[in-house]
């Protein structure tokens, strides 16, 4: 990997934010685009729900109308994530075989999930991966990350929490053998943030600027701040399109 691109968006509406993602994951695959980190956060809210689960399964969806909380399917695996205000999310987009990403599906979710863990420690967490996809402060959780292959590149986006408003976490409906097979009675219990862990705020330009730096160390390449191409622009408005059906959302 020669140089990573690096877009820092602010807060975007959720299906734009998924249409951005696979327009630079289509991008890269073709070899139009080069390997790109992307950080965003969500206005509305929304909650998130990975391609192949069952959407009233998951989501609460009068609890989310009431709420005024959007939802989405990616195009990643993994399970439902609540999207609140205070997180920020990543994205990251390489050639599927670029030497830089293992082949490997749980060898690669710890080589992305790297530069996280190193930009979490340098704030002064414990910060560390777990698999299959997640990483722990304290033994709880502070981050979520998904993947997919497709178009020929390797797509993982992720969540990193700040603060978090637990009163909205009732929009997930979460089995209770997966919150029994991980010791806890409630999603409350399972999540941490970078606020409760380090008794401070942290705000989102130091998070983005440790990341980025992190992810240029972890790939060895510098980073080249850049806007979508043309062509991912062109791209965007029916992928957003798609994301904000019924039949996307439904599609299950």
């Amino acid at each position: 990997m020669e140089a990573l691109r690096f877009i820092n968006d602010g807060p975007t509406d959720p299906y734009l934010n998924m249409a951005r993602d696979e327009a630079i994951a289509i991008a890269v695959g073709r070899g139009q685009s080069i390997p790109t980190l992307r950080l965003y956060g969500w206005r509305p809210t929304a909650v998130s729900i990975g391609y192949f689960q069952e959407l009233e399964e998951e989501v609460d969806l009068g609890f989310c109308a009431a709420h005024r909380i959007a939802v989405v399917r990616r195009i990643t695996g993994g399970g439902a994530v609540y999207h609140g205000t205070g997180e920020l999310t990543y994205s990251f987009a390489a050639p599927e075989f670029d030497g830089a990403v293992p082949r490997d599906v749980q060898y690669s979710y710890a080589v992305i999930c790297a530069p996280l863990v190193s930009a979490l420690k340098r704030l002064g967490t414990d910060a560390r991966f777990r698999p299959v996809n997640d990483i722990e402060v304290g033994g709880r959780k502070v981050s979520g990350n998904a993947q997919t292959r497709r178009f020929g590149a390797v797509l993982q986006h992720g969540t990193i929490l700040l603060n978090l408003d637990c009163s909205l976490l009732p929009s997930l409906r979460v089995k209770k053998a997966k919150l029994e097979a991980k010791g806890v009675g409630s999603v409350a219990e399972r999540v941490t943030t970078l606020e409760d862990v380090l008794g401070r705020r942290v705000e989102v330009p130091r998070l983005s600027l440790l990341l980025a730096q992190e992810f240029g160390a972890a790939f060895g390449c510098p980073l080249v701040d850049g806007p979508l191409t043309a062509e991912e622009e062109r791209l965007v408005p029916a992928l957003r399109d798609r994301y904000s059906s019924e039949g996307w959302l439904r599609r299950r």
